[in-house]
């Protein structure tokens, strides 16, 4: 007896043939396709929650000193009404635990000269040090996020490889950051 004496056996081979490929193909490439899909939603809703909150602490106003004494809007743009020198040591000790934090090895701050910029004092320091680039990355970043608000200038940056099979060291970086102090209202 063969399939072509009885066709219903053929067609009957055919189809348990092609649910087991149907079962098959479920089972393997859709089944990876269907996880990456759902992996991604995860992702997806776990950074548009991250946004939400980002946004929730972007409009919220930071808590006032005083209970009847509200913030200047500026308030996180500028150092506080202090002297000049103070501002310059908070800005260094931001700086060297920034610094710290990030992973970076401080060579040298140096003082730079203030300058006077429409209603405000402009301080600065120039940071030289050495770290990896994940380092310098989260460095920068932590300077770039901080309050008040810092702003970087001017990098160099300066890696000593000898060979590129050599691998990766440390890179020598020269950075200005400034911050600025509001002048007093008269």
């Amino acid at each position: 007896m063969t399939l072509a004496e009885r066709p219903t056996l053929g067609r009957a081979a055919a189809l348990v043939i092609l649910a087991t490929l149907i079962a098959l193909f479920c089972i393997g490439p859709l089944a990876a396709y269907c996880g990456l899909i759902a992996d991604n939603g995860d992702a997806l809703a776990t950074e548009a929650a991250l946004l939400q909150r980002y946004r929730a602490l972007a409009a919220a106003t930071p808590a006032a000193a005083g209970a009847d004494a509200p913030l200047p809007a500026n308030a996180a743009l500028f150092y506080p009404d202090m002297a000049e020198s103070q501002a310059l040591a908070l800005l260094q000790e931001t700086v060297k635990n920034t610094a710290a934090t990030a992973r970076v090895q401080v060579q040298g701050l140096q003082v730079l000269r203030s300058e006077m910029v429409s209603g405000a004092t402009r301080i600065g320091v120039r940071v030289r040090a050495s770290g990896d680039v994940a380092s310098l990355k989260s460095f920068l970043y932590a300077i770039e996020t901080a309050q008040p608000v810092l702003y970087p200038d001017n990098l160099s940056v300066q890696s000593h490889a000898a060979t590129p099979d050599a691998p990766a060291s440390a890179l020598d970086f020269q950075l200005d950051i400034s911050g600025f102090k509001a002048e007093p209202q008269s």
